[in-house]
């Protein structure tokens, strides 16, 4: 089951500071339903950063936040 963007942005923090999810696909359909796709903001959390970061349906919203941390901290 995909998570909302709602619930992702609350495990990220829903300080202004925290990294900020601006636009979503919940459902990608360039992959197949599995997938969703997050296109955020690091702010405080990763100065500088701005991706698209890809993650797992299937997972919790912890999950895929920590994901889209360590996605956005990536140096590529």
């Amino acid at each position: 089951m995909s998570q909302t963007a709602a619930a992702v942005q609350t495990q990220l923090g829903n300080n202004p500071m925290n990294a900020t999810i601006v636009r979503s696909y919940e459902t990608d359909i360039n992959f197949d339903t599995t997938h969703q796709q997050w296109f955020v903001v690091g702010n405080c959390d990763a100065p500088g950063r701005n991706r698209w970061c890809t993650t797992n349906g299937a997972n919790n919203a912890a999950t895929q936040a920590a994901s889209i941390l360590t996605t956005l901290r990536s140096s590529s």
